[in-house]
Formats: C-alpha cells, structure tokens, sequence
C-alpha cells in the first residue's frame, strides 16, 4: 500500500507511531506495518478495518501497539526498511449492496497517505 521505505541497516529504531488516512467508506480490509531485514518480513502491527472505521487509522500511537498491547514496537536488528501492507477483500457500501473495489482503485481513490515515526536509539553495551 505504501513504501517501501529504507533505513540504514547500522541502526536501531523503534516505532514512536505509525497512522495511514483512508476514507471511511472502505471496508473489509487489514492495513498492517512490516519490517524487512535481508530476506525476512516481519509484521510489527496490524488492524483490521470493518465498518464505519475513521477516517485517521492509528496502528501504533506513542506507548502503545494495538496489534501486541506492547507499550514499545523495535524493528529487527539490521532493518532495511519497512512497508505498509494491505490485504483482504476492499469494499464499500453503494446503493444499498456492497461494491467490490480494485487495489489499484483503493489506492488512487481512498488512500490518502500514512505518517511513520521513528525513533533511533543505541543499545548499551553489557
């Protein structure tokens, strides 16, 4: 759906909040953040987007993931980068019966865009 978007792979980062902006009459859906590190993908978080969701979808906000309930969200060592990812049936209510949308058509109409905070952060040595 959006990036991906690349990181250094020499540091560390953590997730401070990640929000993307769809319209609300997209339904059916899961929207999800992902880290990738070589050639491994890892999922950090995750919604699932039913009826009537709004407009502003918070997966991660400052102290706390929704998808873990964790209050902090690290990417792997050596991360390269991260990536929204969407997955499902899109749809929408027209007309009185659900219309089956496109990807192409979800992301050129109904997509407006996400906003990812990161933090950097060095580990300690023991």
């Amino acid at each position: 759906l959006d990036g991906p978007f690349e990181l250094d792979p020499s540091l560390r980062y953590s997730v401070d909040s990640t929000s993307l902006r769809m319209d609300e009459s997209i339904f059916g859906i899961s929207v999800g953040l992902f880290a990738y590190f070589g050639p491994y993908m890892v999922q950090i978080s995750a919604l699932f987007l039913g009826d009537e969701h709004a407009k502003y979808v918070s997966l991660i906000k400052p102290g706390v993931n929704f998808l873990t309930m964790e209050s902090i969200s690290m990417l792997p060592p050596q991360c390269d980068g991260v990536l929204l990812v969407a997955w499902g049936e899109p749809a929408y209510w027209e007309n009185a019966k659900w219309k089956k949308v496109t990807w192409t058509e979800l992301k050129e109409t109904d997509y407006h865009g996400m906003k990812l905070v990161l933090d950097q952060y060095e580990e300690l040595a023991e």
